[in-house]
């Protein structure tokens, strides 16, 4: 299956949180401390289904990156919709974009731009957040992709609007832009975030008001957020049916720091089992721009899969 995710990526070595805050300059050991028994014990095979893709860095020539996936055996990577390749500075470029893919059999996932504001309490704020996100949902067809990643964010004053009200001004906009998705054939694949309101475990309120949509699940969001993995294995078993794309992350906790899966706290083995007969896309949401670094992350995540089945 041929897919692309767009996504910002850094340095290792300055790991940043989504809104581009450095929060570390410790380097990053080469260990994997996921080899350790899961938080609860498997009692049968578990089969997950997983095309792996890595995020793009800022930093990367995309032809490169999509040659280094081919030939990694990746199925995909991310590509984030802002600063080197922000819509309006590659959308007269998709055609040749779209024909390396195609060339080398890999596949894309777009991920739109987080820091616009669908939540903002302004309307014309509103209107242009949806104008642009639904541009970058026809770029991200003329690429070729399937899927679109999006956050359910607001920025607003919580002094100045109370949760609910916030929550509104979220759901004004994604009234427009998952039947936007849709209309354009892709998966509208909305993010659990670090917020009060549209964190993980407040996600399937998200999830029924909107049927049409998906979820990406990400593990460091959910664990930033105050769920362990065992919370987050029984909310992906209870929503694997909703989940159409995963963010695998890791951190070492306090902060989103987007490393590698094994180089971080999280338990992958026991979070992923929970997804057990689960399919599809899966992102290694590094902060990196070293191939090496990404190459050990794909490794650790293939050895977790490997010890499940």
């Amino acid at each position: 299956m041929g897919w692309i995710v767009i996504s910002i990526a850094v340095s290792v070595a300055d790991c940043i949180t989504c809104s581009g805050r450095p929060v570390s300059n410790t380097p990053v050991l080469s260990t994997n401390k996921n080899n350790k028994p899961p938080a609860y014990s498997l009692d049968k095979t578990v089969t997950v289904n997983i095309d792996l893709g890595f995020t793009v860095g800022l930093e990367m020539k995309f032809s490169e990156a999509v040659d280094w996936a081919a030939g990694e055996g990746f199925e995909f990577v991310e590509l984030l919709l802002d600063g080197p390749y922000a819509r309006e500075r590659i959308a007269d470029h998709s055609g040749e974009l779209r024909e390396r893919l195609e060339d080398r059999g890999i596949g894309i996932v777009v991920h739109l731009p987080f820091t616009l504001d669908p939540g903002s309490p302004f309307t014309p704020v509103r209107n242009g957040v949806i104008e642009e996100l639904t541009a970058g949902m026809d770029l991200a067809s003329d690429l070729g992709a399937e899927t679109v990643v999006f956050h359910p964010s607001s920025d607003a004053w919580d002094l100045g609007y109370r949760v609910a009200e916030r929550r509104e001004f979220v759901h004004d906009s994604l009234d427009v832009l998952v039947p936007a998705a849709r209309d354009r054939g892709l998966t509208p694949a909305l993010e659990n975030i670090i917020s009060s309101y549209y964190d993980a475990a407040a996600f399937p309120e998200l999830l029924d008001r909107y049927p049409d949509a998906a979820m990406t699940f990400d593990t460091s969001h959910a664990l930033l957020t105050g769920m362990d993995e065992a919370e987050m294995a029984t909310f992906c078993s209870d929503h694997a049916d909703r989940i159409d794309h995963l963010h695998l992350v890791d951190t070492r906790g306090g902060d989103d720091e987007h490393l590698p899966v094994g180089m971080g706290r999280l338990d992958f083995e026991t979070v992923l089992a929970g997804l057990s007969g689960w399919s599809g896309t899966a992102t290694l949401e590094i902060g990196t721009e070293d191939y090496d670094t990404i190459a050990l992350g794909k490794t650790h995540t293939e050895e977790i899969l490997a010890r499940l089945s």
